[in-house]
């Protein structure tokens, strides 16, 4: 095998056929090849750049020169409004190399971190990535990674992947599909696509939405448990994102992972829905962090309340308070400033107090002031909630409003940046 030959089939992998031009070929690293292979082409038919590290040359040490190579591919990515596609198998920095190697390092990660929201940068870990290594793929955008490869910082590092591969080869292949849901960066418009059916017509719970909503084959999550879930997809064709939170009350990693996932999807104006059935936070933290993430994103965002939407969970991720253009309920929806267990005792305390034994008709006053208080009806009439929809009619509600906000432009006050709880 000649040098570097591993590393220049996985780019022949992540290309469309044929389009592949090695950038720096002839580079040279001391006396031999460089442990990184950089390049362009094409990728679903659009214009990205990549590099490839090559384990099988110098264990894929990051060095001064493989480290100039990987620069020259972030600059001629931000020259050019391009995504970035680093494909990582290495083992670290190359230690003889001492303080030079750790700068090496750095100025990866600097040039990484000013193209953060510039353009796509997309992380696909092949082999062994580790120490240093691990901070460079960590910086991207999306992480992906085949199942047995090494991912981490330390040995007791627990970080994970956003998307799990069964192979190398299927990691790049989904580098690939992610790429074809997002723009090029940041100044250009999502994609629009031919609509699709949906992907299923009903659902039995908060998470089976996003199935509703999704054309069929179109559903990409980058996060996912029991309640929550964060996806790109297309809806009737609409590149957009989908967040669900269905917790009773919302966990920190599941409001992390979807603070940043609105993030993400607002530096490259990809509208937002998020689909609602939630009555609180775990902590202060999470909600706040919540809130100042839809707050800071210009992008369009649609809030479907599917169950419950009680204070903060209404106020930092459901209403129109949070930022949301389009706040939709389905008929049965329950939204309140009070879970209906803890309203009654403090609002209707009277009529709690002049029942004949309250520990058993209890209940049945929570449920009348959840129909009769916390309807979505009522919070329509109030202009808290835009319309008032059966769940047969989500997709089509929620395709219309799509297409209302593709234009939408903000102009926000100057500043550097929000300083959100992260």
């Amino acid at each position: 095998m000649t040098q570097n030959e591993a590393a220049r089939t996985q780019l022949t992998k992540l290309f469309d056929a044929g389009s592949f031009t090695e950038i720096d070929r002839l580079m040279q690293d001391g006396d031999g090849a460089a442990s990184v292979v950089c390049g362009y082409g094409l990728i679903n038919d659009a214009p990205a750049y990549a590099f490839a590290q090559d384990k099988t040359v110098c264990s894929g040490a990051v060095s001064a020169v493989s480290a100039a190579k990987i620069q020259k591919v972030y600059q001629l990515a931000a020259q050019n409004g391009a995504p970035v596609v680093g494909l990582f198998d290495s083992n670290g920095v190359r230690l003889d190399d001492g303080i030079a190697a750790m700068d090496a390092v750095a100025q990866i990660l600097y040039a990484a971190n000013e193209l953060s929201g510039v353009v796509p940068q997309i992380a696909v870990v092949t082999g062994s990535c580790v120490g240093s290594a691990a901070m460079i793929a960590a910086a991207a955008d999306v992480v992906i990674a085949a199942e047995d490869a090494d991912y981490y910082l330390t040995a007791d590092d627990e970080s994970k992947a956003d998307v799990v591969a069964a192979t190398a080869d299927e990691a790049i292949e989904k580098a690939r599909l992610l790429l074809d849901y997002l723009p090029a960066n940041n100044l250009a418009a999502p994609a629009l696509y031919e609509a699709g059916q949906a992907a299923a017509a009903t659902a039995d719970n908060a998470l089976g939405v996003a199935e509703v909503l999704a054309d069929v084959d179109s559903l990409y999550a980058l996060y996912q448990n029991e309640f929550a879930l964060t996806a790109l997809a297309r809806v009737n064709g609409f590149a957009c994102g989908i967040v669900v939170l269905a917790e009773e009350k919302i966990g920190c990693c599941a409001a992390s992972h979807a603070a940043r996932f609105v993030r993400f999807c607002d530096a490259f104006s990809l509208p937002v829905i998020t689909v609602v059935d939630a009555a609180g936070f775990c902590c202060l933290k999470s909600a706040v962090k919540l809130d100042q993430a839809y707050a800071e994103a210009t992008t369009g965002k649609i809030t479907l309340i599917v169950g419950k939407a009680y204070g903060p969970v209404y106020i930092a991720v459901a209403g129109k308070t949070a930022g949301a253009d389009v706040v939709l309920a389905w008929d049965t929806a329950s939204i309140s400033a009070l879970a209906p267990e803890t309203a009654v005792p403090l609002l209707w305390s009277e009529r709690l107090a002049a029942m004949s034994d309250p520990a058993k008709e209890r209940d049945a006053l929570v449920e009348e002031f959840r129909v009769t208080e916390c309807a979505a009806q009522k919070a329509a009439a109030q202009g808290a909630v835009t319309d008032v929809i059966v769940a047969d009619d989500t997709r089509r509600s929620v395709a219309a409003y799509m297409e209302m906000l593709l234009g939408k432009r903000v102009s926000k006050l100057p500043k550097k940046h929000a300083n959100i709880r992260l």
